[in-house]
């Protein structure tokens, strides 16, 4: 298991806890457009999980997020409405101090998301989405 995804650092444990079992894992990094970053994970060379950072337009609510990430429906909103999450998705919302200057009036949100996987696990999804989010915090992503 890495301990860190596409250079963010993140307990091993809860990334396994998000896969499937297998033999071989290996991670690509994709951009897609100038305000996302996806780190993919492959079991066995099949995609299963699908971390991202995305930069989206500020004073958009966690909840408005969420749609474009169809495995969050249904989910469930944490207390203080920064994430939502389900047993094969989640999205949360960096803290407000997380700003940079190619990425202006925006808000950093991470996604976490299963590629199917089999797995349907709520409690793994929300651990590791919490786990990277507040990684990603604490990244050069947010400075």
């Amino acid at each position: 298991m890495p301990s860190s995804l596409c250079g963010i650092s993140v307990d091993p444990a809860l990334v396994k806890a998000a896969l499937p079992g297998g033999n071989a894992l290996s991670t690509a990094t994709q951009k897609p457009n100038g305000g996302t970053i996806r780190c993919n994970l492959y079991v066995d060379s099949k995609l299963v999980l699908s971390l991202a950072q995305a930069w989206w337009s500020e004073g958009k609510t966690t909840a408005a997020v969420a749609p474009a990430y169809p495995g969050t429906k249904e989910g469930t909103m944490s207390e203080d409405e920064r994430f939502i999450y389900s047993g094969k998705a989640g999205v949360g919302k960096t803290v407000p101090s997380c700003k940079v200057s190619r990425h202006p009036e925006q808000d950093l949100y991470v996604a976490v998301e299963t590629r199917e996987s089999g797995v349907d696990d709520p409690d793994a999804i929300e651990k590791l989405l919490t786990a990277y989010t507040k990684a990603v915090e604490g990244s050069a992503a947010c400075r």
